[in-house]
């Protein structure tokens, strides 16, 4: 079984997704240009190291303007989005996170790691359709991935009330996952009991 994201642990799980280099900013990461102390002269790795130290003492928003503005100045990618949608995500600009992560995908569109967490985003924003088409992406290329069946059973589940799909994909969790992290659940959460 190839495990690519827990459903559960999106936090950790930032901190994992890989992203590609040498991306193109989008328009979330205009947000950070222009803030005051942002000085032109700055390297890439003092604003990375600014960055992190922000968030490092709570200040989520500063943090994330020194992130952005790394990756305009040509961070890598693969080092940044992460630090950068996990501080997104600390400060609850879950859509904000999705923003960015939906500005390198087209970048890397076979990253089963990056449609997973933009799914899991999107379904924390309330946009269920574009999570299940970030699901069911990660399903076509990966179709052992345990943790896209059950991110996928639990949308079908809780936001388009279609039991019988959100069965399938708990089953297809159970059957690759029987001791897994959500298996009381998917159990729990079947039509019939499994013999």
């Amino acid at each position: 079984m190839k495990r690519i994201f827990g459903a559960g642990a999106l936090a950790c799980g930032i901190l994992l997704a890989a992203c590609s280099p040498g991306a193109a900013p989008g328009a979330a990461h205009a947000a950070a240009g222009g803030a005051p102390y942002l000085q032109g002269g700055q390297s890439v790795q003092e604003l990375l190291d600014r960055g992190q130290a922000f968030a490092t003492v709570g200040d989520l928003t500063r943090g994330e303007q020194y992130l952005s503005a790394a990756l305009r100045r040509g961070a890598e990618v693969r080092r940044v989005l992460p630090l950068l949608v996990h501080v997104c995500v600390e400060a609850g600009r879950y859509r904000v996170a999705a923003d960015y992560v939906r500005a390198y995908l087209p970048d890397d569109p076979e990253n089963a790691t990056l449609h997973m967490l933009s799914g899991l985003l999107e379904a924390a924003v309330g946009d269920r359709d574009v999570a299940r088409r970030e699901y069911e992406t990660v399903l076509r290329s990966h179709p052992d991935d345990s943790s896209a069946h059950f991110a996928l059973a639990i949308l079908l589940r809780d936001a388009s009330a279609d039991a019988r799909a959100a069965d399938a994909h708990f089953r297809e969790y159970l059957r690759l996952a029987p001791g897994g992290e959500h298996a009381a659940e998917a159990r729990a959460s079947l039509l019939e009991e499994m013999r």
